[in-house]
């Protein structure tokens, strides 16, 4: 854990409160918000207003998401963002992430409340929140700021403003944060040369449904091969026993083409409950790959 220093200070800290920050000019002087809550999608890019977060948010176990330079985060009041994957804030000097309140009115024109500490719940990151990335992020009147169960993530640098019961807690233990852009890094290959067990929570589900939607493709392709190969002698039979000539009415008895119709669309109802075996079991292994 570190202070950053000289340049990067004085770029950060000016980016934060020059009155020229982007996206604070004119923010929401219509009322436009895009209002989330809830699991976030992959990618959050930046806008020339708000996100207006009306309840919490959260980042998925197993999943990353990413956050692009100049978003710009307005909580209700109770509203946080829990951290249960991986988060990628990335703003520049010149485009910071922001995290504040609905009140902030450096972000929200048409607020008539002044921001406060406590006004919203601030950031969670917990146990298998691995790996998140806060670069040129600040947190402003929160309850928390940020509150994580894990050491592995990195903070390079961010701000910490006007929150009301700490600026920065990992596992527990509240960290000398002041006013100043803040760097904190510790990353998921040091977690894993400090002899950390990294799990995946999903990866049995995962190896589960690789393997059981595999050995259903397998087995749906042999039985489309086997009922495929019958259906060809059983439809030519049915076909040979379906004339109309004098020579096969005489030969062949009604029973013989009930019979022979039946082992025909036994095949077919084979072939087809094969093939949807089949079908299901490589959905399942493409599946497999997507969480």
């Amino acid at each position: 854990m570190k202070h950053v220093s000289g340049m990067i200070l004085v770029l950060l800290w000016a980016t934060l409160h020059a009155a020229d920050v982007p996206f604070s000019e004119g923010v929401s002087s219509s009322g436009a918000f895009d209002t989330i809550a809830g699991d976030l999608p992959p990618v959050l890019v930046a806008k020339k207003h708000p996100y207006y977060v009306a309840g919490d948010i959260y980042v998925p176990q197993g999943k990353t998401v990413s956050i692009s330079a100049g978003a710009v985060f307005c909580f209700k009041n109770f509203a946080g963002l829990h951290i249960m994957g991986t988060l990628l804030a990335k703003g520049t000097k010149e485009m910071p992430v922001i995290f504040t309140s609905e009140n902030d009115k450096e972000y929200n024109k048409l607020s008539t409340v002044d921001p406060a500490p406590y006004d919203w719940n601030g950031i969670y990151i917990h146990e298998d929140g691995l790996g998140s990335v806060f670069s040129f992020c600040a947190v402003l009147y929160s309850v928390d700021g940020i509150s994580s169960l894990t050491r592995f993530f990195k903070l390079a640098p961010c701000v910490f403003l006007h929150n009301g019961r700490g600026n920065l807690t990992i596992e527990n233990a509240p960290q000398p944060v002041t006013d100043q852009p803040y760097e904190y890094s510790l990353s998921v290959n040091d977690a894993a040369a400090g002899g950390a067990v990294l799990k995946d929570p999903f990866v049995s589900s995962r190896k589960t449904l690789r393997y059981s939607g595999g050995a259903a493709a397998a087995i749906g392709c042999v039985g489309m091969l086997a009922y495929g190969i019958h259906l060809g002698a059983t439809q030519k039979t049915f076909s040979s026993v379906s004339g109309t000539d004098k020579d096969n009415l005489a030969k062949n008895s009604s029973l013989s083409w009930t019979q022979s119709r039946t082992d025909r669309n036994r095949d077919i109802a084979g072939l087809l409950s094969s093939f949807g075996v089949a079908l299901i079991g490589a959905i399942g292994v493409f599946w497999s790959f997507r969480f």
